[in-house]
C-alpha cells in the first residue's frame, strides 16, 4: 500500500466512526439498522436503480458491495443473506460494525465522498421526496474517483454531470414549492389534473415536448381515475405524451454525453460541427430507417460505416468475422465458422442472443485492431447506451402490450419521439461548444 493510501485510511477512519455512530442512532425497537432507498415515480427525474438497471450496472443495492470488493480486492466478511436484509427488514448492529470496519480497509475517498454539501443537498432532497439525493451521491462518487480525475482538462462527462445537478436541482426546488403549495391548501393532493398543471413549469421552456401535451395528460389521467373510458384515440393521445416525458431525460443525458466526448476527443472541428454523433445516429437511424430494427442494429452500421472510412469498404460478413465463437458442438460441426460468427451478427442486429460484456469487448477490439484504431472503452460504451435504450423501448412496448392500441402502433410513437434525437443533440452541441470555446484545441 502506497502512501497516499495510507494517508487516505487514517482520513476515512474519523468520517467512518461519525458514520457508524449515525447508523447505530437510526437503530430500531429491535437494534436493527436498515438503509432506506427513496424512490419516486418521476418523468423528469427518473430513480438511479432504473439508470443503473437499463446499463446493465448494478441491479440491486447489494451489488454495490459486491463492485467495491471487486474493485479494492477487498472481501466484506458478511453473508449474503444479510446484504439483503440491509435494504429490506434491516440488520442487527454486528453486522452494521463488519461493514464499517471493511470500509476502514478500503482507500476510497470517504471525506469527499461523504461530506457536508453533499448530506445538506441530500437531506433537501429527502425532504422533497426528490430522486436527486442518490444522483448526487453517484455524481460525487464519481467525481472523486481517480478515473475521473485521469484527465482533469478532458473529461468527457462535465457536461452530462452538468446537465443532471441542474436537473436535480430543479426537480428538489419544484417539489418543495409543491409541499408549501399542498400545505397552504392551494393544491389538493388527490386533485389529479391539478397535479399535471403543476408541472407546467417543468417542461414549458422544453422544445421537445409539443405544446399542449401537459394539458391533455391531465385530461386524460383525470378521465382515466374517474374510470371513464378512453377512445383509442386519446389512448394514443396518452401514449405520445408518456413517451415524449418518458424518454427525453433519457436523450438529454445520451446527448449531453455523446458531445462531451467529441469535444473532449475529438480531432477534426469540422466534423464536430457539422457531423451528427455516432450514438445519435444509430438512435436515429432505428427511429426512422425500416430496415433497422433496432438501435444496437443502427450501430453496427455506424460501426461499419467507420472502418469502412479507415480501411476501405467493409461489409457485415466481415464484422462479423471478428465474434468470438465457442467451439461447435458435435451437432453443430456441419456448419462453417463464417456462417456461424454471420447468423450470430445477424441475431445481434435483430436484438436477440446479444453479447455479454466480455464477447462484446473482444469484438470491439477485435475491431481496433483489423482497422488499426485504438477506441478505447468509447466503442463500448456506446454499445452499451445504445443497447439499454433498446432495453427501454422493449419495456415500454411490454408495458402497453394489454392495450386496445397495437404494438406496432406503440413502437411508431416511440419512433416518433426518438426520431428527435438530432434536435436535442445540435442544441447541446452549441452549448457545449460555446461553454468549452476558451479551450478548445482542435488538430487541423
Amino acid at each position: 500500500m502506497n502512501t497516499t493510501d495510507t494517508k487516505q485510511l487514517k482520513d476515512n477512519d474519523i468520517v467512518l466512526e461519525q458514520f457508524h455512530e449515525d447508523l447505530k442512532n437510526t437503530a430500531d425497537e429491535n437494534n436493527k439498522v436498515k438503509f432506506i432507498e427513496q424512490v419516486s415515480p418521476s418523468f423528469y427525474l427518473p430513480p438511479l436503480s432504473e439508470f443503473y438497471t437499463l446499463i446493465g450496472f448494478i441491479k440491486n443495492k447489494k451489488q454495490l458491495f459486491e463492485f467495491f470488493e471487486t474493485t479494492y480486492k477487498t472481501p466484506l466478511e458478511l453473508s449474503q443473506s444479510s446484504r439483503y436484509d440491509l435494504f429490506n427488514k434491516g440488520v442487527g448492529l454486528r453486522s452494521i460494525g463488519k461493514i464499517v470496519h471493511w470500509l476502514k480497509l478500503i482507500p476510497f475517498p470517504l471525506a469527499k465522498l461523504l461530506n457536508r454539501r453533499l448530506l445538506v443537498k441530500a437531506r433537501r432532497s429527502d425532504r422533497a421526496g426528490s430522486n436527486a439525493g442518490e444522483w448526487y451521491s453517484a455524481l460525487n462518487g464519481f467525481k472523486c474517483s481517480s478515473f475521473y480525475y485521469s484527465d482533469i482538462n478532458k473529461n468527457e462527462f462535465d457536461l452530462l454531470f452538468n446537465f443532471i445537478e441542474h436537473r436535480c436541482n430543479t426537480d428538489v426546488s419544484f417539489l418543495l414549492n409543491i409541499k408549501k403549495e399542498v400545505k397552504a391548501g392551494k393544491l389538493k393532493s388527490l386533485d389529479m389534473e391539478a397535479a399535471w398543471k403543476a408541472q407546467y413549469s417543468l417542461w414549458e421552456h422544453n422544445p421537445y415536448i409539443p405544446k399542449g401535451t401537459i394539458e391533455d395528460m391531465g385530461k386524460l389521467a383525470l378521465l382515466h381515475s374517474q374510470k371513464k373510458s378512453l377512445s383509442e384515440k386519446q389512448k394514443l393521445t396518452f401514449f405520445e405524451g408518456y413517451f415524449y416525458l418518458i424518454f427525453d431525460f433519457y436523450l438529454e443525458a445520451i446527448t449531453h454525453y455523446e458531445v462531451g466526448c467529441r469535444i473532449a476527443y475529438g480531432s477534426s472541428k469540422e466534423k464536430i460541427e457539422n457531423q451528427l454523433g455516432m450514438i445519435t445516429n444509430a438512435i436515429n437511424a432505428y427511429a426512422t430507417d425500416e430496415t433497422i430494427n433496432t438501435c444496437f442494429s443502427g450501430m453496427l452500421k455506424e460501426l461499419k460505416e467507420a472502418v469502412s472510412e479507415l480501411v476501405g469498404d467493409t461489409g457485415y460478413r466481415q464484422l462479423a468475422s471478428f465474434i468470438e465463437i465457442e467451439e461447435a458442438a458435435p451437432h453443430q460441426s456441419a456448419e462453417s465458422l463464417e456462417n456461424r460468427q454471420y447468423n450470430q451478427f445477424k441475431d445481434w442486429r435483430k436484438g436477440i442472443n446479444l453479447p455479454s460484456d466480455k464477447k462484446l469487448t473482444v469484438f470491439l477490439d477485435n475491431l481496433d485492431t483489423y482497422a488499426n484504431a485504438s477506441s478505447g472503452y468509447l466503442t463500448f460504451d456506446m454499445c452499451k447506451i445504445v443497447m439499454a435504450v433498446d432495453k427501454l423501448i422493449a419495456e415500454k412496448l411490454a408495458q402497453t402490450k394489454n392495450e386496445t392500441a397495437t404494438q406496432e402502433e406503440i413502437e411508431i410513437i416511440i419512433k416518433k419521439v426518438l426520431s428527435n434525437i438530432p434536435s436535442y443533440y445540435r442544441a447541446n452541441l452549441k452549448a457545449g461548444l460555446e461553454m468549452q470555446q476558451p479551450v478548445m484545441n482542435f488538430k487541423n
